[in-house]
C-alpha cells in the first residue's frame, strides 16, 4: 500500500521550523527566492525539491509523487517521430 504524501503545509511547517522561514532555508540552500513555494504549488524544479527532500531526510519521490519521473529510463522500442523539419536530417 503506498503512503500519502505529506501535505504542502507540514512540509512548509517542518521547514519554518528549522530555519525560521521558507526565505531562510533557501538562502542557506542557494536556491531561487520563492523556489520552495513555486515546487509546493505543483512547479517542477528539480534542484529545489531535492533540496526539500534531503533537508526532510526523505526522498522527492515521497514528498511529491508522480511529478519528477526523470530518474526513470523509458526502455520501450518505440521510436518518438522527428520534428518534420529534421525528418529528412536523418
Amino acid at each position: 500500500m503506498l503512503a500519502e504524501a505529506p501535505h504542502r503545509e507540514d512540509i512548509k511547517s517542518e521547514i519554518r521550523k528549522r530555519h525560521g522561514s521558507m526565505a531562510a532555508f533557501e538562502v542557506a540552500r542557494g536556491l531561487p527566492p520563492q523556489s520552495t513555494r513555486d515546487v509546493l504549488r505543483g512547479r517542477a524544479i528539480a534542484k529545489t525539491a531535492h533540496a526539500i527532500a534531503q533537508e526532510l531526510d526523505s526522498t522527492v519521490e515521497a514528498l511529491f509523487p508522480g511529478r519528477f519521473k526523470s530518474h526513470i529510463r523509458d526502455n520501450t522500442s518505440e521510436k518518438v517521430a522527428a520534428h518534420r523539419q529534421n525528418e529528412g536530417a536523418r
